[in-house]
Formats: C-alpha cells, structure tokens, sequence
C-alpha cells in the first residue's frame, strides 16, 4: 500500500482572512535585481519525501526546514513552532487540502526570511505536526508572488529572481495562475488534451477521474493497479488507484515513464477542475527535468530535459 504524503493548502474565505486577502498583503515584498541563492537544496528528492527545501529564517530563528511548495497558495507553520516563536493567533481559516477541509488557527510571523527575500507580517495556516511530518513549515507561492522561482535540479538548488516582463523579454506568457497564485500550463497526457498543474509540493502525479476515464478511451492498455491512499495535510484519506502515464507533454518538455494515482480529490472541485482533464504535476515527474522556472509576473514556464 502506498500513502502519500501530499498537501494543498488555501486560505479560504473566513472574516478578515480572505484568499484574495492574504495575497495581498504578502506580496508587498522587497523587489530582487538580480538572482538569489535561497539557501535551497533539493534533497536528492527522496529524503524529506522526496520535496525541495529550504532553510528558512522566522521572527530571526532557526533556521527551519520547510518545503518550498508551489501548489500552495499561503504558506504554513507546524504547530510545535507558534509558541516558541511567539507568534500570536490572530484568526482561523478553512485549509483546503488535496483530500479534504479543516478550519486551522492562523498566526501572525513577524518575519520570514528564505536568503534575500523577506516578508513581514506574514499569515499562515497552523498546522498539527503529524499532518507535516519531517518539516517545520511550508513555503507556499505567497513568498513567490510576481517573481520567478527556478529549480536546478542538477545542482540542487532552488532561486528566486525578479520576474522577466517584458519589455525585458520576448517570452510570451505561456501559463496561467488559478486561484491568484496556482501555475498552470495547457499540455497533453498521451492524446487527451489536459491542464498540467505543476506542484513542486506532491510527491507524485495526482490525476482526476475526468482524465482517467479519458485515457481508458484513448490508451486502454495502460498499466493500472489498485491499492493507492493519499493523505493530504487536512488528516483525510482518500482511496485511489495507481497508473502508469503515457507520455506528458507540454511545450516546454515532454517526459515518458512517469506514474500517477487517479483519485477523485475534492481539491479538483475546488480549482475548478472537476470537469475537465487535469494533472497535479508532482516532484517524480518534475524530477525528469534538468531544471524549470516558474516566472508568475510574466506568466511563464520553461524546462530543460536531463541529457539522456
């Protein structure tokens, strides 16, 4: 039986603690000129279940573990944290996770530091330390809001730069961000058309029934197998099956060989996506690339493939 240990968080819609809200506020950040190692390693994306860290400075602290995670649009602190950091309890907030929803207790960080980037006054979701194991926290895309995140899989390293906008690039947008902060990119799993969202927190590739049924039409001989559980940070339990996925293309890769867990998780009705063809892009396919970027001002992303 395989558990994956796969979460998503976001804020929702509680008095004085809006998702739009939250965005807000977090991402009157200081603005970066030029690329900064973020004290980031990807740590070798088996340990620490296989997600990219960082070292993360709070209120002056630490440093702290926490997973840089581009699927969650707010980031999180692990409970065992908020009374030594003094952080105080200024609301709760519905956490909607890849499997369920729980309302959690939000506190105020003063301030969290990942290598040059800073925000102050950040609102995070408290989580139980069980629903987080191994971590102190969770970087979530509100650190990242207008700015580029790159993974240099190779070197193991994660950086935040400025975003490329133009006039200073001739790239033309070729992602969208649901839900404000959420990356998203058009692509293909085999011959059925789906949107490909790209989750540098999951551990693996998270598929909706909608497009599992459409890849029994267009490839029945893929390889499926029962068996598969995912449990999301909210503590719930979502039963599941695993598949072997045809090749995942979009236009910045193309990558064979990867699997996924076809679940009927709430977290596709709550992006909008229950209706259509979808993929939560996890770390064992984004592990395939040499290193992608993820520029959310100019709404870009690109990819380079191992060598073979």
């Amino acid at each position: 039986m395989t558990i994956d240990f796969t979460r998503r968080v976001m804020l929702g819609a509680l008095p004085g603690l809006g998702l739009a809200g939250v965005a807000d506020a977090q991402s009157t950040g200081s603005r970066l000129a030029r690329p900064v190692d973020i004290a980031a390693y990807l740590e070798a994306w088996v340990e620490t279940y296989g997600r990219p860290t960082a070292k993360v400075m709070v209120n002056g602290n630490g440093p702290f573990s926490f997973m840089v995670d581009t699927g969650s649009t707010t980031s999180v602190i692990a409970q065992r944290h908020v009374a030594t950091l003094a952080a105080p309890i200024v609301g709760k907030a519905i956490v909607a996770g890849t499997t369920g929803v729980v309302e959690a207790p939000v506190a105020m960080l003063q301030s969290v530091e990942a290598g040059a980037v800073r925000k102050q006054d950040l609102r995070v979701a408290v989580l139980p330390d069980a629903n987080i194991p191994q971590m102190d926290g969770i970087l979530g895309a509100d650190m990242f809001a207008a700015k580029r995140l790159i993974f240099d899989i190779q070197k193991k390293i994660v950086r935040i730069e400025g975003s490329q906008r133009a006039p200073r690039t001739s790239a033309r947008p070729n992602m969208q961000v649901r839900n404000g902060l959420l990356a998203e990119i058009d692509g293909r799993v085999g011959s059925v058309k789906a949107k490909l969202m790209l989750d540098t927190g999951a551990e693996r590739c998270i598929m909706n029934t909608q497009l599992s049924d459409a890849l029994k039409k267009a490839h029945p001989r893929l390889v499926r197998a029962d068996g598969a559980q995912l449990i999301g940070v909210t503590g719930h339990v979502v039963p599941g099956e695993h598949i072997a996925l045809p090749e995942v293309e979009a236009r910045a890769f193309a990558v064979e060989f990867a699997t996924a867990v076809v679940v009927d998780a709430p977290i596709f009705s709550l992006w909008g996506l229950a209706n259509e063809p979808a993929l939560i892009v996890g770390v064992n396919l984004l592990s395939r690339l040499r290193s992608f970027s993820i520029d959310y001002g100019a709404r870009t992303f690109d990819a380079t493939l191992m060598p073979e």
